[in-house]
């Protein structure tokens, strides 16, 4: 029962601050930008009513925000969003939003804070109860979510975001924290969103994205421990190779790497690597460009890269790339996790030959063995091996628990067939414990990190006054 509650709320903290946290590295980055940017907007109807007492004079004491009034303040900053679209988001989220409501508004250190509240109700600074909360400091504004569902520990969820109004940078964070056997963990995510100047004159948009977990010290078999995604320059997306960023801090995506650093306090059981004790396990994706047969461009890994070694850096470790064929074997992996990773099905990863299934309309077919899966060769799909027996799919299950058919999955899956080659595979140098350690002491890693980890040093991680 405890691994089953630990791991649950480990995958619970990632789904909230990350999306799809079955996605890696360069994909899980995609994903980052896309839904921290649809979940302020979707916050900014769940909050509008709070949004607009922070407009209202603070007062020791709750006073009426009334609806209507409320209603006119996010239509007249929002003109793009219907009254029935908006009444529908609000519906969805938070039903009790659509009438006139008690709130709190207090002034704390120079930041205004808001919170729903019941009438004569004594109005201060301590809303860690309420379910809901707004406060807005300068150019800040942040949103606080508690959830009570879990009986063990109440869960907090909380993003903001901060706009300059002269350079018009962006930076959104996320965070979903809760306590552990004494022990905050939880997911923070950071997404920094600005513009750079390009040597045709052009502006370009960069992005900045980090995503960090902290698991906390190992518990029984549960592992423990802390992983950061970041890229190691903030990037941009351009097709014309030729126009490049006037900003040396700035690269294309495809000259940034993707990396993710991960302490892991538990077992690993690898191909040279073996151990019982904490260890590090390293990411490092490298972007390319890939022509579709539509004439689209679309951005897939390369070269996915792992790297696992014990914590003191010495002795045996493990260092591959995934590719559809080595000198070993031919099982069609860089597909696969490209495939995996770019539709996050959670349900099963399908091999190689399951994805031709899919692009070629066959049944959709999985082969075991004895001794497990039986993942056969790239030139072998539809040739089952005797002692194998056969599972057929007819739709596989993503991280937002939807059923996904093999028909919205076909063309995709054409896709990656055809591309596999537009790029060598396994072309880069393998990672090197240098090249980790140098990961490791890197100034960029050591301030995302310090940045993103600091509050799970505070006695409220979810504080939304500071």
């Amino acid at each position: 029962m405890k691994k089953t509650i630990i791991s649950a709320l480990l995958v619970m903290t990632a789904a909230y601050a990350n999306a799809t946290p079955n996605v890696q590295g360069y994909y899980q980055s995609k994903e980052l930008i896309s839904y921290a940017v649809n979940k302020i907007q979707q916050n900014k109807a769940e909050y509008f009513l709070l949004d607009y007492a922070l407009t209202l004079p603070a007062s020791s004491e709750a006073q009426l925000a009334s609806y209507n009034a409320a209603l006119g303040y996010f239509q007249a900053h929002n003109s793009t969003v219907s009254e029935e679209a908006f009444s529908n988001i609000v519906n969805k989220v938070n039903a009790s939003a659509l009438h006139d409501q008690f709130v709190c508004r207090v002034d704390v250190n120079g930041t205004n804070l808001a919170y729903i509240a019941s009438r004569g109700q004594a109005c201060g600074a301590n809303y860690d109860a309420e379910p809901r909360a707004i406060s807005q400091k300068g150019t800040k504004v942040s949103f606080f979510r508690r959830w009570d569902f879990d009986p063990t520990s109440a869960h907090f969820d909380i993003q903001s975001y901060d706009i300059n109004p002269q350079s018009g940078r962006e930076v959104i964070t996320q965070d979903y924290v809760l306590k552990y056997e004494g022990n905050w963990i939880g997911t923070s995510v950071r997404v920094i969103k600005d513009e750079v100047e390009m040597s045709s004159g052009l502006r370009e948009t960069s992005y900045d994205v980090a995503s960090y977990q902290y698991s906390g010290p190992r518990s029984g078999i549960i592992s423990g421990g802390e992983s950061l995604l970041f890229s190691d320059y903030p990037y941009y997306i351009s097709e014309d190779e030729s126009d490049l960023s006037l900003s040396d801090g700035v690269k294309a995506m495809t000259e940034a790497n993707f990396l993710t650093v991960g302490f892991i306090d538990g077992p690993y059981d690898g191909r040279n690597l073996h151990t019982d004790s904490a260890h590090y396990e390293f990411q490092r994706d490298f972007v390319k460009a890939y022509q579709l047969e539509s004439g689209d461009t679309a951005y897939f890994v390369s070269d996915p890269q792992r790297f696992a070694i014990g914590q003191s850096f010495t002795g045996p470790s493990d260092s591959w790339v995934w590719q559809d064929e080595t000198d070993e074997a031919s099982g069609g992996d860089w597909v696969a996790h490209a495939f995996n990773n770019s539709h996050n099905l959670v349900s099963l990863s399908p091999t190689y030959c399951m994805i031709e299934d899919i692009a070629e309309g066959r049944p959709v077919t999985e082969y075991h063995s004895k001794d497990g899966l039986w993942n056969p060769s790239i030139y072998s799909c539809g040739k089952p091996q005797s002692g194998t027996t056969a599972k057929v799919y007819t739709s596989f299950v993503n991280g937002n628990g939807d059923e996904v058919s093999f028909d919205s999955l076909r063309q995709s899956a054409k896709d990656m067939l055809s591309v596999r080659n537009q790029h060598p595979q396994g072309s880069e140098p393998l990672l090197t414990v240098d090249d980790v350690q140098q990961m490791l002491t890197s100034p960029r890693y050591q301030q995302i990190k310090k940045e993103l980890s600091q509050r799970y040093q505070w006695s409220k991680p979810y504080d939304i006054l500071k």
